[in-house]
């Protein structure tokens, strides 16, 4: 539509953060699952802080109730051998970000692993607003 914003694509320094959505369905015992970190279409969908708010992030979901939120430092993200965050807005998401996932299922389950590790809950389930 020509009426749609177009955003520029920018580079994500390694100090900034990103955020991503958590459906209840990834925890167990409140504790929260490697299976969290999957790919669709071949990236994992994050949003830079730059431009949301970890709020903003958890609005975006279906049902924000059912849904926590992650936060992954960018540096720590491409600390992980062949992971990278890039810059990906959308027309309505210009913090809309993704990190980029191996197809091969030996690699990816150590990869799970190591993001979990470096995830911290920014907004938990039980946060309702």
């Amino acid at each position: 539509m020509a009426d749609e914003l177009v955003w520029a694509t920018e580079k994500i320094p390694d100090f900034d953060s990103v955020f991503m959505r958590a459906h209840e369905t990834y925890f167990r015992d409140g504790e929260l699952m490697p299976g969290v970190f999957t790919a669709k279409d071949g990236g994992m969908s994050v949003d830079w802080d730059k431009y949301s708010s970890k709020e903003e992030t958890r609005k975006r979901a279906k049902n924000p109730a059912k849904n926590a939120v992650l936060s992954l430092s960018v540096g720590g993200v491409r600390e992980i051998k062949g992971l990278d965050v890039e810059h990906r807005p959308e027309p309505k998401n210009r913090a809309h970000s993704e990190i980029d996932l191996p197809d091969n299922h030996e690699d990816l389950t150590e990869i799970r692993v190591f993001l979990l590790r470096l995830a911290k809950i920014a907004i938990p389930l039980t946060a309702v607003p």
